[in-house]
Order: structure tokens, then C-alpha cells, then sequence
């Protein structure tokens, strides 16, 4: 019965990918074809890539690695601008970046393999500024696998996502996020324990 089940998922899958419209299908390749010109600017960067319309890449004394089938949506940003010291951007398989969405990394943004990024997040792991110091405050930020960040959140400098955990939209995030938590708010708290999602 489940190996049934199984080859009618299969045959659905299948068949789903093989009725997508020309358009669509001509909308991926373009995709492809732009993530070939922008993985140039990549330390690293897996197979299937993809990179919408105006994304930007600034480095500095820096390194940019990208897993495979990894999605860049329109308007993405990144910053690897390394100051006092080395900076790195780390994106996992199969994570998509949402439009207009910016990560910073004075050090090191890392995020996990299966995120869903939305629209006009900002992830950050520095201040661009320096406050009652000579030095800028610059704090890793660390998401976990499989994580799905809502559209406008903020993530700020110093904090771990654990895997599976859902940020809601236009939440501020300024702490660890437990595994398989939903967190909402400013600032961001628990709001339920023991979630799932499935994009």
C-alpha cells in the first residue's frame, strides 16, 4: 500500500513538473543563466543556481559559499564586507532568499540547508556604527536547517535560529530561537513549542 502511494507521488511530481508552462519554464532558464553570471562574484558555489532581477554582491576582504539549488529572488542583497577582520556569507542547499531581502555579515551569517527566507527580511551580525567603543560590535549569526523566516523580520547581530523554527512576520529577533519554535514580536517570544512547517 505505501510503496503505491509512493509511485503515485512520484507520477504526480512527474507529471506536475512536466505540464509547467513555456513561460515558466523560460522564467527558470533565465533564472539559471543570470546565476551564472552572478556566481562569479562566489567563493563557492554549488549547481542549479538561481538569481533574480538586481542582485546585488559587495565583498570586502571577504567569502561568499552557496550550496546547491539555492534561489536568490529579485532585489537580494549581500554584504560581506570584512573590516577588523574576515567576513563570510554561508547559505545551504536549497534555501530561497526572498525579495529585497538583505544579509550583512561583518564576520559570519551562516544560515542552514531547506530555509525559506521571505520578502524584505534583514539579517544582520554587525551595527554599522561603534558605540562606547573603538571597535564595532560584531556578533555571528547562526540559522539552523530547514527554517522559515516571515516577510519584514529583522534578525540582529549574536543570535542562533535552531532548526525547523518559524519567525512570523515582521518580527524583531534578538535572542537564540529554540528548534521548532514559533517566534513572534518586538522583540521576538515564544509563541508555540513543537512546530513543524512544509513549504
Amino acid at each position: 500500500m505505501d510503496a503505491g502511494l509512493d509511485t503515485q507521488k512520484e507520477y504526480k511530481i512527474d507529471r506536475d513538473s512536466f505540464n509547467r508552462s513555456l513561460f515558466e519554464i523560460a522564467a527558470e532558464a533565465v533564472k539559471l543563466a543570470r546565476g551564472v553570471w552572478v556566481r562569479r562574484k562566489f567563493s563557492k558555489c554549488g549547481p542549479l543556481f538561481r538569481a533574480g532581477r538586481g542582485v546585488v554582491v559587495l565583498k570586502k576582504n571577504a567569502s561568499i559559499e552557496i550550496g546547491r539549488k539555492v534561489q536568490l529572488h529579485k532585489g537580494v542583497k549581500l554584504s560581506a564586507w570584512g573590516n577588523e577582520c574576515s567576513s563570510r556569507i554561508v547559505i545551504g542547499d536549497n534555501t530561497a532568499v526572498g525579495d529585497r531581502t538583505e544579509i550583512h555579515a561583518g564576520r559570519l551569517v551562516e544560515i542552514g540547508s531547506g530555509c525559506n527566507i521571505a520578502w524584505d527580511v534583514c539579517i544582520l551580525d554587525r551595527d554599522y556604527h561603534k558605540f562606547n567603543s573603538h571597535m564595532e560590535e560584531i556578533e555571528p549569526v547562526k540559522i539552523g536547517n530547514n527554517v522559515w523566516i516571515g516577510c519584514r523580520s529583522i534578525i540582529l547581530k549574536g543570535t542562533t535560529i535552531g532548526d525547523g523554527a518559524v519567525i512570523a512576520a515582521g518580527s524583531i529577533v534578538t535572542k537564540d530561537v529554540p528548534p521548532k519554535t514559533l517566534v513572534g514580536g518586538n522583540p521576538a517570544r515564544i509563541l508555540k513549542e513543537d512546530v513543524y512547517w512544509i513549504p
